[in-house]
């Protein structure tokens, strides 16, 4: 027992270090391999059914993916700052619509706590001035800074993913490309089944709400549709939290403002959405993985304070990994417990 406990603090130890120091040098060539591993399928049944040569058919099946997920990936960047713009462009129309309901608001306040006129409101003011305070000499100067390092980081990018794309070519056709150890293949196919199919199967809820919200929201005429339908999707990936965070109270908000027909929409959104990933999530993930939602918000947690937005995925996939390798020390354990001296 304390052996198994001493394995997996080593292993917690080497995924920290893994994930800080090793990630970030070799996730062009990981995500390459597994690339490479996703569209083998493919180039299989032109080479073999079509009769196709095997380099043609490799680099036309990586040109046309690759292309077609980077200019789909452009494409939603490219709306979501454009909503981003107009959204900080109606900064003050909102900022006034917002002291406006908080100033009737404090109104009702003072004459339920038999307060004079605009006490509340005062303190309300006070505490607004200050906030507005830090983010013009705090949060402004650093998303000014920020600029530059965003532009490090899409050159960045554009050169991690001219590397991808080489290491996938060269990966299809290698034919000598080393097979797993026999050894670690069994922890290999537990990682399979549990760390791998976590990231597929968010990433494809992920996806699918992201669009159904926005869709929902284009409906209902909403201005910042897919920046916000992307941004409601990401806390719907969140165990507990889910979409309903943002959809109940907005779908309320409007209840009490009387547009009963955007309500209804956003209701309907909220629902759709609790129901397919109820549905999707026992399918995508199998049995394999079956943990618990509290711990997956737990890993989400340290994930984030440790990798930053990175920890989103990391975290839970740090915890299949644990997961894979206590159930593999407790089958062997098992195994050795059972067999004849």
């Amino acid at each position: 027992m304390k052996a198994r406990y001493l394995i997996l603090g080593i292993t917690a130890l080497l995924l920290f270090l893994t994930f800080r120091f090793l990630l970030p040098l070799v996730l062009p060539f990981v995500l390459a391999y597994f690339f490479a591993k996703t569209v083998s399928p493919v180039i299989h049944f032109l080479t073999s059914k079509l009769r196709w040569k095997k380099k043609v058919s490799s680099v036309m099946v990586v040109v046309v993916t690759v292309f077609a997920i980077t200019g789909f990936v452009i494409y939603v960047i490219s709306i979501v700052i454009g909503q981003t713009i107009l959204l900080l462009q109606k900064i003050p129309v909102y900022q006034q619509m917002i002291n406006t309901t908080i100033e009737e608001m404090c109104c009702q306040c003072d004459r339920i706590l038999e307060l004079s006129g605009g006490t509340s409101y005062q303190y309300i003011e006070a505490q607004t001035e200050t906030l507005y305070h830090n983010i013009e000499n705090d949060i402004l100067p650093r998303l000014s800074s920020c600029a530059i390092t965003i532009l490090q980081w899409v050159a960045k990018a554009g050169s991690g993913l001219f590397i991808f794309f080489l290491s996938t070519l060269l990966i299809l056709l290698d034919e000598s490309f080393p097979a797993v150890h026999q050894r670690i293949r069994p922890l290999v196919i537990k990682l399979k089944y549990a760390g791998f199919a976590y990231i597929k199967a968010q990433g494809i809820i992920i996806f699918i709400i992201a669009v159904i919200t926005s869709v929902g929201l284009m409906l209902i005429g909403n201005e910042y549709a897919v920046l916000f339908g992307i941004g409601i999707a990401i806390f719907d990936a969140f165990p507990i939290v889910g979409s309903g965070i943002v959809l109940v109270p907005w779908a309320i908000m409007k209840i009490f403002g009387g547009d009963f027909y955007e309500a209804a929409i956003l209701i309907t959104i909220f629902l759709i959405a609790t129901f397919l990933r109820e549905v999707l999530e026992p399918r995508l993930f199998g049995k394999e993985i079956g943990m618990k939602p509290l711990f997956v918000l737990i890993s989400i947690y340290v994930g984030v304070e440790l990798f930053h937005i990175g920890g989103i995925i990391l975290g839970p996939v740090a915890l299949t990994v644990l997961k894979a390798v206590n159930e593999l020390l407790k089958e062997k354990s098992g195994e050795q417990e059972g067999s004849p001296p």
